[in-house]
């Protein structure tokens, strides 16, 4: 019996290789899946652009940056391009969980609604607090930890400035991981225009983690305290 076969499909991330998958399918046939950051979702190799694992960062390779030297990074636009290391900084993060178990180590002090975190610091570990999201809504979470991250300000040869971690940087002269490599792009005037006037939409790093056996019965916190009560 012919069984039909629904769903999206993800593309090989190799250059322009054209190959998709659906997921499924992919995982049946071996083929190796990564995650991977915003837009791409996941990086995937067909069978032919396959390679056995994606390898380490080479911690010798991680060496100090100075301010002015050249990197590459990737740009918003998902490509990676060379662009200058501007200066070092440090970002403070906050580590919380949320009330239908899930949690999130990037949020930034301000995402604390009942608190001046910027003036005050820290709420004590195991604090309630009122964390607003990105889609905009306000979530009840306890306080974790804090962690303060160096950070450093590159800016791109169209004049954009982005803030990454170390591990996000590659220098001219290091081997580039083959992800990086299939990406890389030089900043043509034309290419400039393309992604400074049809810029692709900027969204927020930070990672909220569902716990799997909370996903199907959730309960909006608003909703759960108000039952509760």
């Amino acid at each position: 019996m012919k069984r039909d076969v629904k769903g999206c499909c993800v593309q090989c991330s190799n250059g322009r290789c054209s190959t998709a998958f659906h997921p499924t399918c992919a995982q049946a046939a071996g083929v190796l899946m990564h995650p991977d950051d915003w837009p791409f979702i996941v990086y995937i190799t067909c069978h032919r652009h396959r390679t056995p694992v994606i390898p380490e960062r080479n911690k010798a390779s991680m060496r100090e940056l100075m301010a002015g030297q050249r990197v590459i990074c990737k740009h918003k636009n998902g490509r990676y391009y060379h662009s200058e290391l501007m200066e070092l900084t440090a970002a403070t993060f906050y580590e919380v969980v949320f009330d239908d178990g899930s949690y999130s180590d990037n949020l930034f002090p301000e995402d604390i609604e009942n608190r001046d975190c910027v003036r005050l610091g820290p709420p004590a570990e195991g604090d309630a607090v009122q964390v607003r999201w990105t889609d905009g809504l306000i979530y009840g979470a306890k306080f974790v930890a804090s962690h303060s991250i160096p950070m450093y300000l590159v800016e791109f040869e169209d004049g954009s400035q982005i803030s990454v971690k170390r591990e996000d940087l590659y220098t001219p002269d290091e081997d580039l991981p083959k992800r990086v490599k299939s990406r890389m792009s030089v900043a043509s005037d034309m290419r400039f225009e393309l992604f400074t006037k049809n810029e692709v939409k900027e969204t927020s790093k930070r990672q909220r983690v569902i716990n799997s056996r909370y996903r199907e019965d959730y309960i909006e916190p608003v909703i759960y305290r108000a039952i509760m009560e």
